[in-house]
């Protein structure tokens, strides 16, 4: 490096540390260092921005880096960091106009715009804009950021950020469905070194979360998980993420606390910031019902819903209406408790894919068990149109998912006709598409995992042998939830196997201690538990 630039590089990390440390400290986003060539004043804001970016709190470090703009006009790094805040790469989403419109108040052509760009290193930061917002598809652009990420890396190995930004293009890069799991180690390793280094760097430790975000990789992440909710307590979804892994870990507790925590962080912010309430990490109340549900609190899960439901009737907000259907459906399935539960009449609701395609399953699931074979039929006949719809679509993937719903129902109508054979085949048919996706990341998807269901149908046939299979594979890919813990067990207690029985009565046990007392198998676990241990003490 030139002596005169490893004066101005030096000179600058100076300054961003001594910056960075009060900034942080204040907004307890955790500890981001920097150098950059911006005035010093601007230092706190920019800093601020780089720490709730690594939190994808993209609101706040589209703020930031407006207020360092505007204490510093000529803050390249600060037009890179705002056009930055415009992509989302973990939730598919990117406002690409509003990243070009930042781009060009800070330069009319990206030749006007590198030729204001102080150092070759901040160069190598705005050239990776320059390719993610310019032409070609996303995807081609996504590959195009990563590369552009890749050479800044490998040319600054000792910038951290920078270390950081390439891990977490490698996870962008990542589609559904997609084989293998190369992307999200490579991604891993690079935050994993990151979070040895630096353990308050908040996203190190939550990229290490989003690459091992699975059952079969996730111990690897637990460290970070108990790490990261500490290093950023200011924004909610790193109150959030932890609970990716707690889920892979069936940590029901601790699934509810985080996203209680993150809901009411948001909250405070909303409020604080004078937003729309459309802004509440309702995400993290979706999360919080589902481990409730899991815990045997289901009056929490009602009131969970009612918030919900209060407002998207207030907001008339479109996305909220779909969290609230969802949720609505989520519990009926879980509980057995069906009262808010109909077959949508009409058309589909398209707008509504998800929520429609889980309101159609725990209609199939409401007919079944009031023994309406027609109802049974109608919700099946509804998912199959819906899954050919999203496949002529050329949503595959989500195409597979309803059609494992489909296929459920329709082993749900088989058995209620008394024809064994045929429902298990299609049980059959749903594990069979289920096994080509992915486990789940959080709250299961399809809502009832069809390994699930085939065990309890194999388990009413007298199978409890085959059914006991169905619940391991089940447990294996959903860790920990009830309904196959309980299904386990009973397999277990039919096959006289009072080891697995007791174990799987005893692990309930554990996160069932404050269900409500009329969860309908609360007092066969206790019976079993008791039973257990009298018998270990005589």
């Amino acid at each position: 490096m030139h002596i005169s630039r490893l004066r101005r590089w030096f000179a600058a990390l100076v300054c961003s540390a001594a910056l960075a440390a009060p900034a942080i400290a204040q907004t307890q986003l955790g500890t981001v260092h920097f150098p950059n060539s911006g005035a010093e004043e601007a230092q706190e804001a920019f800093q601020r921005g780089i720490a709730a970016l690594h939190s994808f709190w993209y609101e706040e470090a589209e703020e930031a880096f407006r207020n360092a703009q505007e204490i510093d006009p000529d803050f390249a790094l600060a037009y890179w960091g705002e056009a930055v805040s415009h992509n989302h790469p973990l939730w598919s989403e990117q406002d690409i106009s509003a990243a070009r419109e930042v781009l060009e108040r800070f330069g009319a052509t990206r030749a006007e715009r590198r030729a204001k760009t102080p150092t070759e290193r901040e160069r190598l930061y705005l050239d990776t804009v320059e390719v993610l917002y310019g032409p070609g598809d996303k995807y081609e652009r996504d590959q195009l950021y990563h590369e552009a990420l890749q050479r800044l890396a490998q040319a600054h190995p000792e910038d951290n950020e920078a270390q950081a930004f390439y891990a977490l293009s490698y996870l962008g890069l990542v589609r559904r469905g997609e084989s293998g799991f190369h992307r999200q180690m490579k991604a891993g390793a690079i935050a994993s070194k990151l979070f040895h280094d630096e353990p308050n760097h908040p996203g190190a430790a939550h990229y290490v979360i989003h690459s091992f975000d699975d059952p079969e990789h996730a111990p690897l992440a637990l460290e970070a998980a108990n790490r990261y909710a500490e290093i950023a307590p200011e924004a909610h979804h790193a109150q959030h993420m932890p609970s990716h892994i707690f889920v892979q870990h069936g940590m029901w507790n601790r699934v509810a606390d985080s996203n209680e925590v993150a809901y009411n962080a948001s909250a405070k912010w909303v409020e604080r910031k004078n937003l729309s309430i459309t802004k509440r990490d309702y995400h993290s109340l979706e999360w919080k019902a589902y481990a409730d549900l899991q815990r045997g609190q289901y009056g929490e899960v009602l009131d969970a819903i009612a918030i919900v439901d209060d407002a998207a009737t207030e907001t008339d907000d479109l996305r909220l209406s779909r969290i609230s259907a969802s949720m609505v459906a989520r519990h009926a399935i879980e509980t057995g408790r069906f009262d808010r539960i109909s077959l949508p009449d009409g058309d589909l609701d398209t707008s509504r894919y998800n929520s429609t395609a889980n309101l159609l399953f725990a209609a199939g699931m409401k007919a079944a068990a009031e023994g309406d074979a027609a109802g049974v039929d109608a919700a099946a006949g509804k998912l199959r149109k819906l899954a050919d719809a999203r496949a002529e679509d050329g949503e595959s993937y989500q195409a597979d998912s309803v059609r494992i719903m489909q296929h459920e129902v329709e082993a749900l109508a088989a058995n209620l006709r008394g024809d064994t054979a045929g429902a298990l085949e299609h049980a059959a048919m749903a594990t069979a598409i289920e096994e080509t996706q992915d486990p789940p990341s959080g709250p299961t998807y399809p809502m009832k995992p069809s390994h699930e269901l085939r065990g309890e149908l194999l388990l009413d046939a007298g199978k409890a042998d085959e059914a006991i299979s169905q619940f391991r594979t089940s447990l294996t890919r959903t860790p920990n939830r009830t309904a196959s813990l309980l299904g386990l067990a009973r397999a277990a207690t039919a096959l006289g196997d009072t080891k697995t029985a007791s174990r799987a009565y005893a692990t309930l046990s554990t996160f069932l201690t404050e269900a409500d007392a009329d969860v309908p198998f609360l007092s066969e676990v206790h019976q079993h538990v008791t039973a257990t241990t009298d018998a270990q003490q005589q």
